[in-house]
């Protein structure tokens, strides 16, 4: 019996080792820290009054490397970070491809929003009442970063080897959507999984997965990846040699509750994390075929620009955050570069397999994953937020009438002229669905 046994696992580890073979996957995994090097500004919220104080544990920038078996290859990107501003990604993207030959469809961009990591360049900054040292602070780190984040990206290249791809979708029921009237809008509790093995199937090499809930637990001076560095860090302890990268979805207009404790932070991260592992101990489904990549960035219409008397105006506003949107906005002005009607929003669909990814920039609400997953097929579509660049919130046309913050009074914190025009959910979900297409 011992015999056949040994013979049936040997059977066993050459059969997947030649589905791997098979298959052609190869795939590779980094981790890098990104916690600051010394105390500096966080960013997330506003009212902020200093630097940072210690941490509860580091941040990271992680990244898988896939290439499927024409020799494709498209790396993710996972961020402990607030957003993901532009002017990084642009950088990030040019050295990719200068290094690696990767366009900029191939690359995404993703972070998990914690409101417990640095102030970024050119990403909810401007809404910090910093002094003129903390600035330049702020820009060295984000040079900093950017490197980091290119060395996370070679590395996980470098790190190429056979593997086996599966994708499947569990549940987590931590979140809730935050508009008035508290706990009854629109939710997604949806944990999409892809599990990435050894070509022999023995060792989970990595493992990325998402959730559409804010990153708000926490909100103190200590640098921390709130619920998502928990689940990041409890799975990559559970599985040791492997790495798990954490997308929020659609989640802008979700939180969790209750919150503001350590121990909620690791109790949801806990949550979120058996979550990935129920599904990981599952059945999945297999990722073959070729991957293909799609990016497209399309104009976002604001519904109306301010003149520049309103600004001047606007700038003796006893509202900090009006009057330095105003000051912004005057300084452009003043410097030849007129404010512009539209933004370059982006919008990103990987095809892995039978999975349509979606990535949308900006704090995306819950409205567009549910409607996307309806369109583009329920069980194999993943929708991720945050992604590529944070510029501002992104509501549905539902949300965008009933105004609010995620509708209205947030452009002000993102330094936007105004709300969005009317018609911006169709024109992105078209956009979607014309890269979705074969």
């Amino acid at each position: 019996m011992l015999r056949c046994g040994l013979i049936c696992l040997a059977c066993l580890v050459v059969a997947t080792s030649a589905d791997a073979q098979e298959s052609g996957w190869k795939a590779g995994f980094a981790r890098v820290v990104i916690t600051p090097e010394q105390p500096m500004w966080m960013s997330g919220y506003g009212g902020r009054t200093h630097a940072s104080e210690g941490k509860v544990h580091d941040l990271y920038a992680r990244a898988a490397a896939l290439q499927d078996a024409s020799g494709k290859r498209v790396v993710m990107v996972s961020l402990d970070l607030v957003g993901v501003p532009k002017v990084m990604s642009e950088r990030v993207s040019a050295a990719a491809k200068s290094k690696h030959k990767l366009e900029r469809a191939d690359l995404m961009f993703c972070c998990s929003h914690t409101h417990c990591g640095p102030a970024l360049d050119q990403s909810l900054t401007h809404m910090l009442d910093m002094k003129e040292e903390d600035w330049q602070q702020v820009v060295a780190n984000q040079k900093w970063l950017d490197a980091r984040v290119t060395e996370a990206i070679d590395s996980a290249m470098a790190d190429l080897k056979p593997a086996r791809l599966a994708a499947g979708i569990g549940n987590c029921g931590f979140a809730s959507n935050r508009r008035p009237p508290i706990g009854t809008g629109p939710i997604d509790h949806e944990v999409p999984a892809l599990r990435v093995m050894s070509s022999d199937g023995s060792q989970l090499r990595g493992v990325i997965f998402g959730y559409a809930c804010h990153n708000t637990v926490l909100g103190f001076y200590q640098w921390c990846g709130d619920y998502a560095g928990f689940a990041q860090l409890y799975l990559e302890e559970r599985h040791p040699g492997a790495t798990a990268l954490f997308f929020s979805g659609c989640g802008a207009d979700q939180n969790p509750l209750p919150r503001r404790k350590v121990e909620l932070a690791e109790q949801y991260g806990r949550m979120l994390a058996l979550s990935v592992d129920k599904v990981l101990a599952t059945e999945m489904t297999p990722i073959s075929g070729a991957v293909t990549t799609r990016f497209r960035e399309i104009p976002l219409e604001f519904s109306v620009i301010p003149s520049r008397d309103e600004l001047v105006k606007t700038a003796e506003s006893a509202d900090r955050y009006q009057r330095t949107r105003a000051k912004l906005f005057l300084k452009d002005i003043d410097a030849g570069k007129p404010l512009s009607p539209t933004y370059p929003y982006p919008v990103q669909v990987w095809k892995l397999g039978n999975v349509n990814w979606v990535a949308l920039g900006g704090e995306v609400v819950v409205d567009y994953s549910l409607r996307l997953k309806r369109e583009l097929g329920q069980g194999q579509t993943w929708v991720t937020g945050y992604a590529n660049d944070v510029m501002a919130y992104i509501p549905s046309e539902r949300v965008l009438t009933e105004g609010g913050y995620e509708g209205d009074t947030s452009m002000i914190v993102y330094m936007q002229p105004s709300k969005w025009k009317s018609g911006l959910e169709d024109q992105i979900v078209k956009t979607v669905q014309d890269l979705a297409k074969p």
